[in-house]
C-alpha cells in the first residue's frame, strides 16, 4: 500500500512526518511518493539525503512556483494541481493512503493488516485521523473489527438532488437562506457528510478517489466533491463501506499555513510565505529542531526564537503567535480538540 504525500513548500513538516513513516509504519512494502508542486530544489535534496528511498514527482506548475516561493512571495497563480494528484493516484496501489506534509504518525501501524481489512470489507476511504470531531464521523451504526471501525453514515439525505439543493449551490428565490432559518442546513448535519469525503489523511481506493474529483475544472471545490460523494454513495451503498482506525493515529500541524488564504482574517496579518522561507532556511542550516517535540506539533518556542534571531526581523515573533492561535480556534470553533 503506497503513501503519497501531498507537498508544498514546507520541508520542515515534511521531515517530521516521512520521520513519522519511517518510525511508526510496519509491514509496508509500498512506494512513499511526494508530490511536490513548489518546494525549492535545495530543500529536497536534504529531503532524498535523509530519506533516500522516497520519489519525489513534481508538478507542471512547480518551475514556475519555485521562482516565487524561492524568495518567500505569493506565486502569481494559485493554481492547484489536481490533475497531477489524480494521475498519480491512478498509478499508485489499489489503496493508498493520502496524507499532506504537515501530518504525522503517532504510534505504530501494521500496514499489511489494515490493507487486508480494508479490502475484505469493501472499504472504499478510511480516516486515520478526524482531529477529535466527531461530527465528522457521524454515524447510526458501527461495526468494531480488530483495527478499523465501520462506519454507517448518519446522513440527512443521501439523494444527490436534495443534496444539491440543501447544501451545495441551489440559491434561487432565498431557498439556502429559508433552509437555514428553519434549521434544515445546519453546520452539523453539513459537517456529517465529511463522514464519506476527506481531503487528505485517508486511505482510499483508487476508484472512489478518482470519482471525488469529477468535473472540477482545475479548482478546488469541497462543495463539489462532497456531491460526487453523496452521488457514489447513493449509487453503490450496499456495496461499499467507509471506516475510520479505531483511534487516531495521525495528527496535523497549526503553527504555519501554505498559503495566504485567512491572512486578512487572522491578528497578526502573517505572510505565509515569508514565514515558510524562514523556517525552511533554519530547517535547512539545523537551527530549528522540527523532531524533538513528536509526537505534538512543533514547539511554539522553538519557532519564536528562530523569528527573534532572524538578523533580518522580518516577522514580528508575538504578531506570528496571534496569528497562530486565530488559525487554531477556526477548528475549533467547528468542534476539532487540538493540543
Amino acid at each position: 500500500m503506497d503513501i503519497l504525500i501531498k507537498s508544498f513548500n514546507r520541508p520542515y513538516y515534511l521531515d517530521r512526518c516521512l520521520f513519522s513513516i519511517k518510525k511508526y509504519v510496519k509491514n509496508f512494502e509500498g512506494n512513499i511518493i511526494i508530490l511536490d508542486d513548489g518546494t525549492p530544489q535545495v530543500f529536497l535534496d536534504k529531503i532524498v539525503l535523509k530519506y533516500p528511498k522516497v520519489i519525489i514527482e513534481k508538478s507542471n506548475f512547480y518551475s514556475d512556483k519555485i521562482k516565487f516561493t524561492d524568495k518567500g512571495i505569493q506565486p502569481n497563480s494559485y493554481s492547484i494541481p489536481i490533475d497531477f494528484w489524480v494521475e498519480n493516484t491512478k498509478k499508485a496501489s489499489d489503496f493508498f493512503l493520502l496524507i499532506e506534509d504537515d501530518t504525522w504518525f503517532i504510534e505504530d501501524v501494521d500496514f499489511n493488516k489494515l490493507k487486508l481489512e480494508i479490502s475484505e470489507d469493501n472499504v472504499v476511504m478510511t480516516k486515520l485521523y478526524w482531529v477529535g470531531n466527531p461530527h465528522i464521523n457521524a454515524n447510526k451504526k458501527s461495526i468494531i473489527n480488530e483495527n478499523i471501525v465501520i462506519l454507517i453514515p448518519k446522513l440527512y439525505t443521501t439523494f444527490p438532488f436534495l443534496y444539491y439543493i440543501i447544501f451545495y449551490k441551489f440559491k434561487r428565490f432565498k431557498v439556502r437562506k429559508i433552509l437555514r432559518f428553519l434549521r434544515i442546513n445546519t453546520n452539523e448535519r453539513h459537517l456529517a457528510y465529511y463522514t464519506i469525503y476527506a481531503v487528505a489523511g485517508m486511505i482510499f481506493s483508487k476508484e472512489y478517489y478518482s470519482k471525488l474529483w469529477n468535473n472540477h475544472q482545475n479548482n478546488v471545490d469541497e462543495g463539489l466533491q462532497l456531491y460526487n460523494a453523496v452521488k457514489y454513495f447513493y449509487k453503490n451503498k450496499s456495496k461499499i463501506n467507509f471506516a475510520r482506525y479505531k483511534n487516531e493515529i495521525l495528527r496535523t500541524g497549526f503553527m504555519s499555513s501554505a498559503t495566504n488564504q485567512h491572512k486578512e482574517k487572522y491578528q497578526g496579518n502573517i505572510d505565509m510565505f515569508l514565514f515558510n522561507k524562514i523556517m525552511n532556511e533554519a530547517w535547512l542550516s539545523n537551527e530549528l529542531d522540527v523532531l524533538n517535540s513528536l509526537p505534538n506539533d512543533i514547539e511554539e518556542q522553538s519557532i519564536v526564537w528562530v523569528l527573534e534571531n532572524d538578523l533580518q526581523q522580518r516577522i514580528d515573533a508575538k504578531k506570528w503567535v496571534s496569528w497562530k492561535n486565530d488559525f487554531k480556534n477556526q477548528y475549533q470553533s467547528i468542534g476539532c480538540v487540538i493540543d
